[in-house]
């Protein structure tokens, strides 16, 4: 056996450019330069060692390929994933939107209804406090002709007392001034009396004295 020069980096760049990954390369080229080292490697052992490398690199391709596929496989089945995804989110926001549209509608539907509800009941209540109204002015109006009546009758009336107590005062000034006529003409007699009984008096004194 003879010793052979060998160029590791040229030995790794060739089987890498062949296919060969670069840490199996690596070792591939290690183990060569350590048998060349040893002056143990010969030709049918580099024969040898580049069948199994390529029979490696035939190995991984087909690694490669199997890993290819399965990852075009798994790919496809992501993407059949998101579609069933993606058209069950685009159904589901499809009846959302319409249970939206129905829970709108039957809003609407029910707001219509309370304010129909509310314009009947207020003009309900227009209507009732209206006749109230009528009722309160109308008994407002009879309570005002009951008054204008009772105050008439109290005017009357009073009027009628004024009359008799007028009346009964001139009755009264009437019989006052006669008992003081009287009174007045027993006064007169009376001093008549008085008067005619001093002058006898005096002439009776006067015809004592004299």
């Amino acid at each position: 056996m003879s010793a052979l020069a060998f160029d590791t980096h040229r030995a790794v760049k060739a089987l890498c450019e062949a296919g060969a990954a670069e840490p199996l390369a690596e070792a591939f080229v290690e183990t060569i330069g350590d048998a060349v080292s040893g002056n143990v490697a010969t030709k049918a052992d580099i024969t040898a060692s580049e069948a199994a490398l390529r029979a490696d690199i035939t190995d991984v391709r087909a690694d490669v390929d199997r890993v290819e596929t399965t990852l075009k496989a798994d790919i496809a089945d992501v993407k059949a994933d998101v579609d069933r995804v993606e058209t069950t989110l685009k159904a589901g926001i499809a009846d959302v939107k319409a249970d939206v549209d129905r829970v709108e509608t039957t809003l609407k539907a029910d707001i219509d209804r309370v304010e129909t509800t509310l314009k009947a009941d207020i003009a309900a209540s227009e209507a009732t406090l209206r006749a109230e109204i009528a009722d309160v002015k109308a008994e407002v109006a009879e309570s005002e002709a009951r008054v204008q009546v009772k105050i008439a009758e109290v005017q009357a009336e009073t009027k009628a007392d004024i009359a008799g107590v007028r009346a009964e005062v001139a009755n009264v000034r009437a019989e006052l001034k006669a008992d003081l006529g009287g009174l007045e003409g027993r006064l007169y007699r009376q001093l008549w009396l008085m008067a005619v009984g001093i002058v006898g008096l005096t002439v009776g004194l006067v015809k004592l004295i004299g």
